[in-house]
Formats: structure tokens, sequence, C-alpha cells
């Protein structure tokens, strides 16, 4: 127990905790622009880069404030090498911060990297700044080496955006495959559909883009009578469908900057351990299990026992009541696109008087079994606090998969 339980302090103090303290390390982290002025009512991207320079990172996380009444927060992707998600991710539109941490298993980072682009929505007129806070991080092998003295901001100047001229056409936007822009597809090919509401200029064509960039100015001409277009990706994100028109007198449209969430890949394995892989009957069969994924995230684990259909759960799970014999447990994580990964364990039930070797004083007690009880405590009816409690349990749990994935990629390439 004392194995597991050291380990799971030092994923949390390292992933989660903002307590840490730093050292004088030479790694620096920047925003993309110190000036950003655009309309209300539009999105732009700030991307966030990481500079190593040469301290071997291999775990980071950017933690940025900005003004939630004059921004929003609208998503953020992974970009560059840092490209596994770290647990504990969110963005928060009622305060205004958003904490994103990765790792990579590439093995130590020396140079300058780009590591997270967020992509912001323009709320309201008025001067607003966001900035990179002193808790983020940049760490080698667990050991701080971020210089915050370092850490960038960026200027963003909001303004009104013009009146609507009715005398120009508009343009709606939709798509039959990926039909609400905030879900997630699999599917990398999307079929973008739209209709004109007619101005005073009939128009003479249109422009479209396809790409990752949440404000581009489309340049693919497409002729006047087309109305759809079936768009591909070549890799997972968040893409962008962008189309304005051309009117015969030459006007433009507004144009449209429509979000498409593609997420192709399974998630990483899962991390399954069995607490006791041999038990007697009448003592519980405990199971762990976590993963991450990069793109759209794990949205729920489902389990399956010998050839029963896969039911819902949550880890750590208990398992009781169990006859003798052997068990053969199948493990799912879904993402929010529907893909799925895999895995598995088993555990032998043997009869209460058999005589399992166990080591001299060993304690039945389950080791994750203290960690739920010492986590979640007696049930006191109090919601709120259950709620935390299990929030802090998955985070900690899945801390280990982060250093525990570092820490078998360096023993393999020792």
């Amino acid at each position: 127990m004392k194995i597991l339980t050291s380990g799971i302090l030092i994923a949390f103090a390292l992933v989660i905790s903002p307590m840490t303290i730093h050292a004088a390390g030479g790694a620096t982290m920047s925003l993309s622009a110190s000036d950003v002025t655009v309309e209300r009512g539009d999105q732009f991207d700030l991307t966030v880069s990481v500079n190593a320079n040469n301290e071997g990172l291999d775990t980071v996380r950017s933690v940025v404030t900005f003004d939630p009444s004059v921004l929003r927060a609208q998503n953020v992707s992974l970009v560059g090498i840092f490209d596994r998600s770290a647990p504990g991710n969110y963005l928060d539109n009622g305060s205004g911060k958003v904490s994103w941490g990765a790792f990579t298993l590439e093995g130590p980072i020396n140079s300058s990297s780009e590591f997270i682009t967020i992509t912001f929505l323009a709320l309201e007129s008025g001067d607003a700044t966001v900035a990179l806070s002193s808790d983020s991080r940049a760490i080698s092998n667990g050991k701080e080496q971020i210089n915050v003295s370092s850490l960038t901001t960026t200027s963003v100047a909001v303004e009104n955006a013009a009146e609507a001229d009715p005398t120009l056409s508009l343009l709606v936007v939709s798509s039959t495959t990926h039909t609400n822009d905030v879900d997630w597809y699999s599917a990398t090919s999307a079929e973008i559909n739209w209709v004109e509401l007619a101005g005073d200029s009939t128009l003479s064509s249109y422009y479209y883009s396809f790409d990752k960039t949440s404000n581009t100015d489309p340049s693919r001409y497409l002729s006047s009578d087309t109305n759809s277009v079936t768009v591909s990706s070549d890799s997972d994100g968040v893409w962008y469908f962008h189309l304005k028109g051309v009117q015969a007198d030459g006007r433009e449209t507004k144009t449209i900057h429509r979000r498409v969430n593609i997420d192709n890949t399974v998630p990483n394995d899962i991390e399954l351990v069995a607490q006791d892989n041999r038990i007697l009957e009448g003592e519980s069969a405990w199971l762990t299990f976590a993963t991450t994924d990069e793109t759209s995230g794990v949205m729920q684990y489902q389990v399956a026992i010998n050839d029963s259909e896969f039911q819902v759960q949550a880890s750590p799970l208990e398992i009781s009541d169990l006859e003798a014999g052997t068990y053969f447990f199948r493990v799912s994580a879904l993402d929010r696109a529907g893909n799925t990964t895999y895995g598995s364990t088993s555990v032998r039930v043997y009869p209460p008087d058999t005589d399992l070797e166990r080591p001299e004083g060993f304690d039945d007690t389950s080791e994750i079994e203290g960690i739920v009880e010492g986590t979640f405590g007696d049930d006191d009816g109090d919601e709120t606090s259950g709620a935390t409690n299990y929030i802090l349990l998955s985070l900690i749990l899945g801390a280990l998969i982060v250093f525990g994935s570092i820490y078998a990629t360096k023993r393999k390439q020792d």
C-alpha cells in the first residue's frame, strides 16, 4: 500500500496542485501574439508555445487567464510535440481560466514547440488581457523547470461590429454529416450545405476554405450555382469550414466560420489493474481503470464480466459476492466521437478454505478500498462534497496514467 499511495501523491502534486514550488529553470512559455483587434461576435486563436531551452521537458501545463465578461474560451486543441493529454484539463468561462496539460512519450524535449491553440469568442466590446499565469508548469522528470518571469500576455481590443447591410446577401451554413457544431464525429469527411438569403444583387461566386484556423479568409473558388461541398480532414481535431459570397456588384457577404469536430482515433490503451488476481469467496474483487483521449476526451467506461453485456461503470469498481471460479473482465473506454478501446484482465476466486500462500501479515483489506474510504469518507448525504471527492479521486487515478506511461517509456529507453 505504501508504494501505491506514494505514487498517487507524487502524480497528484505534479499534475494538479497549484502549490508546487517553482525552481529557477530555463524553460519559457509564451502566447502567439502581443496584441489582437477583433470585432464583437468574431473568433480568434491564440497559440501557447513552450521553449524547453535544453531542460529535457516531458510534461507541460498552461494556465491562461482572461476577462470572461469580454471573452469566452470556445475550445482548446493540442498541437506540437506534447501530444498526450494530462488529467485535470478544463476551461472555466465563469472565472476566466483555461488549465491545459500534456506530456510526451517521445523522450525529453529540449527544443521549442507549439503546445495548445485556444479559440476565443469576442463577447462584448472593450479591452481584455489574456495572460499566462505563474501556475503554468514545465516539468522535467518531476522537477519544475519553468522561468515564470518570461510568461507573456496578449492585449485584446474588441470593437463593435459594423451594422449589417440589408442589401447584402446572407449565407446560412449547415451539415448533413456533422449536424451539431458542438458534438464530435468519427467521420473524416463532412458534407457542408448552405442557402442564400438574397440581397439586392445576385451572387456571382463563392469562396471557401477548410482548415484548423477559426477566422480564415476563404480562397477556394466555387461557382454561384453551387450549394454544397464535401470536405475532408487529414488529422483529428477542431476544423472550420469558411464560406463567403461575392455579389455581382463586387461586394462580399459576411464570412461564415462553421466548426466541425472530428475524432477518428480510439482512446489510448486502458490502464487496467486488478487489485488481486487471486481471492477467496467472500472477498471483493477491485478493479481500477483509466485512460486518456487527446481529441474529444473519454466519455465513459463500460465493464463486462465473462459473457455478460457491457454496462457503464466508474473506477475504482468493487465486485462482490463472487462464487468460486475464474472471471474474465473486459473494460471498454468510449470517447465522445464513439471510438472505443478495450482492456482485459482476469480474477480467480477460490473456495474460502483454500490456502493461497499469502505473505505473512497479509491484510485482505483492499488498498484501493482504503483509498476510496480515505477520499470519500462516510456517506453523510452531502451531494456537493461527494461530487468533489469523486472528481478528486478521478484526477488522482488519472494522474497515475501520465507518470506511469512516462516512467515505463523511460525504462524501455534505458
